[in-house]
């Protein structure tokens, strides 16, 4: 049974002008085109339905056999979906096929099949019945949407990237009509996602959160649109907030895992990818993935980003930066107890901007390779303090303490701390040294003056 009100491309409630208006329109598209005369079956179908739909009776009657037979269409279709849940494909194509010939213009069963076709993996089918629904002249942006994602697929970018530019012009254009329309909104930032606009996907969710700050899919595409953008923390964030929602949901634990990859904490990679599975044990690529980082961990041991990430420091200390690359995000740092520490940006609080010669406390992780400075806090701004001359006068080994005598004649204590590597190996009474001070609040609530970034003083030949 034919469709007229699909046929016509206006709603079953339609008024009497505003199918005349759709009837002129179609009529006046049939006999603009390139070969009116084969399209004159096409126009005696709209007489047809513009005869019925028009006349009261007649379209009274035509309403109610029309349903009935919605009604039978409709109970074969919602089978076939039932069959594509258990996939059952071949069962879902049949009574899909049946669909099609008894109801032609309905857009659903396009869809459908070419989801069908896209999970038997016969791409240029599912690429043929999403043609067949794009004629239908409904959901036109959808169809737009799957030809870009089967051309995508095909390894055919242009293609791919033609029909999501057209999908997403659609979209917007949806949007402007239906402002609220979270399905259309949702669609838009996936197809950016796709085409690698990922500023564009990232506004389009946050929009969405904005006003769904409890969807857990919203939070889950965010969080993997920030991962691609290397904004780990923010992704790690959202992703945690995805899985508070929705717990032990496995694209979340994927999504989350692969944050943890990046950030290179292999143990909480590894943890979460676990979960993953026990969650959709049916993830192959999941359990290859952890048998590689495991492989890399028996290696390497722990890295630099886990001591970091939730330090459990051996010990705390004071001393200075030897050398710092912002570039690399890599340096040295020295004290007392450790001549050698590395220092890696993930360590650094507060994302301090760190120089050579700086002072700073931190803590420090024993590693097999080397010791690894944690908790990295900036403590003074040497480059702005003055620099006074002076004689070390007395130090005492056991409490790890010491006087300078300056040039104004005034005496200045410092810590062992204080001292810089060659200093400390070359510590003897009378030995000239450069020092800077910081101001101290001792036990009687009095300020003094300590030594800082005490050095050799180099005579000059």
């Amino acid at each position: 049974m034919l469709n007229y009100y699909q046929l016509l491309g206006v709603p079953n409630f339609a008024s009497t002008d505003e199918i005349a208006a759709a009837y002129n329109k179609k009529h006046n598209d049939l006999f603009s085109s390139d070969s009116p005369l084969a399209n004159i079956p096409k126009l005696k179908q709209l007489k047809q339905a513009l005869d019925i739909l028009t006349d009261e009776d007649r379209r009274e009657s035509y309403d109610q056999e029309l349903g009935e037979f919605l009604e039978l269409v409709n109970e074969q279709y919602e089978e076939a979906v039932y069959d594509l849940e258990n996939r059952d494909l071949e069962s879902a194509v049949e009574k899909l096929n049946w669909c099609m010939n008894q109801n032609p213009g309905e857009p659903d069963y396009y869809e459908t099949m070419g989801l069908v076709c896209r999970l038997k993996g016969d791409l240029k089918t599912s690429l043929r019945f999403y043609k067949q629904g794009l004629e239908t002249g409904q959901r036109k942006c959808f169809f737009y949407r799957y030809l870009g994602d089967i051309y995508s697929l095909m390894h055919e970018d242009d293609k791919a990237e033609e029909n999501y530019l057209i999908a997403a012009e659609e979209f917007k254009e949806l949007l402007k009509v239906d402002p609220k329309n979270a399905e259309a909104m949702e669609q838009l930032g996936d197809i950016y996602r796709h085409m690698k606009f990922f500023e564009e996907a990232l506004d389009t969710y946050q929009q969405l959160l904005k006003r769904y700050p409890y969807n857990a899919a919203f939070h889950r595409e965010a969080g993997s649109i920030m991962s691609e953008m290397d904004m780990l923390g923010e992704a790690e964030s959202h992703l945690i907030e995805a899985l508070r929602i929705k717990p032990s949901n496995a694209p979340s634990l994927m999504e989350l895992g692969l944050v943890y990859f990046k950030k290179r904490l292999l143990g909480m990679a590894v943890q979460t990818f676990q979960d993953c599975l026990k969650a959709d044990p049916n993830q192959p690529e999941v359990r290859q993935l952890i048998t590689q980082i495991e492989s890399v961990r028996k290696e390497i041991g722990q890295t630099v980003e886990e001591m970091t990430y939730d330090p459990t420091p051996d010990a705390y200390v004071e001393g200075t930066v030897k050398w710092y690359n912002k570039e690399t995000g890599l340096g040295v740092a020295t004290c007392q107890s450790f001549p050698e520490v590395l220092l890696h940006y993930t360590a650094i609080k507060n994302d301090a901007d760190l120089k050579k010669g700086d002072s700073i406390k931190f803590g420090v992780v024993k590693d097999k390779m080397s010791p690894v400075a944690v908790e990295v806090e900036k403590t003074d701004s040497p480059s702005e303090a003055e620099v006074f001359p002076g004689k070390i006068t007395k130090f005492d080994n056991e409490k790890k303490l010491g006087l300078i005598k300056g040039y104004d004649g005034n005496e200045v204590f410092f810590p062992f701390s204080a001292l810089t590597e060659e200093t400390l190996n070359s510590l003897s009474v009378g030995l000239d040294v450069l020092y800077e001070t910081k101001s101290i609040v001792g036990l009687d609530d009095n300020a003094a003056s300590q030594a800082i970034r005490v050095r050799v003083r180099k005579k000059r030949q």
